[in-house]
């Protein structure tokens, strides 16, 4: 499938940008002396007014007083363009030569597949991800891996560059990397609500997952939803 394809999954229209620049962003300051940042990657409809609208960097504020939050309207364009995962790695980059002591990725829905994508591409250089229902494939990928018996069984194909022909695969197998870590990957945070359309696929992540960083809640796929829970995870995660 291509990201296309995996658009037209998600809603039916998205909003359109210009991918030869990078993404629009927004930092949300901390309320006390930053030295943490927490970047979040939008879902398929957002843009940085809804994403301001949500709530979500008080959310992450409130736990977390020392956070900048800086907001992406990282559209589904930049994900068919190829640019999403290098526009985000410049953002990392950027926020590493700022000297923050972590740097946190936060993304919803298609975020999450971006968040997702981002470590398979670069391992291990972001401090957390926390993903908030992500969009994790296809019906055929999926049934896949069940039909596997969960992703510690599933026959992962070999390392290479994700690309619109492959990209699934390959964020498998890094969720695959995560669940052959004791107890899951302790980077990871998952939440998501009991009403949510992706909710039977979020139990093929819980091996990756420490159980103790899976976070639920009543509500669906919306940041009604997610805006509660983030506090409860920036909370946790302390």
């Amino acid at each position: 499938m291509t990201w296309l394809g995996a658009a037209l999954l998600l809603a039916g229209c998205y909003p359109l940008r210009d991918t030869t620049r990078p993404p629009a962003t927004k930092v949300l300051p901390a309320p006390t002396a930053a030295t943490r940042l927490v970047i979040v990657l939008p879902g398929i409809r957002d843009n940085l007014d809804s994403l301001e609208a949500s709530g979500i960097g008080g959310a992450i504020q409130g736990a977390w007083r020392d956070a900048d939050v800086e907001l992406v309207e990282l559209t589904m364009g930049f994900y068919k363009d190829g640019k999403a995962v290098p526009d985000v790695h410049a953002l990392v980059e950027a926020a590493r030569g700022k000297g923050y002591r972590q740097v946190w990725l936060a993304g919803a829905s298609l975020g999450g597949m971006g968040a997702l994508l981002y470590d398979t591409a670069h391992p291990g250089v972001v401090d957390g991800l926390v993903l908030f229902s992500p969009y994790l494939g296809d019906d055929t990928t999926l049934d896949a891996i069940r039909r596997a018996g969960g992703v510690a069984a599933w026959q992962a194909p070999a390392a290479a560059v994700p690309g619109p022909a492959n990209w699934q695969a390959q964020m498998w197998r890094r969720v695959q990397a995560w669940a052959a870590q004791p107890g899951g990957d302790p980077r990871a945070w998952l939440a998501y609500g009991a009403g949510d359309k992706f909710a039977p696929n979020m139990p093929l992540l819980l091996p990756a997952i420490p159980p103790g960083h899976v976070v639920t809640g009543p509500g669906e796929h919306a940041w009604t939803t997610w805006t509660p829970l983030a506090k409860q995870v920036f909370t946790r995660a302390k």
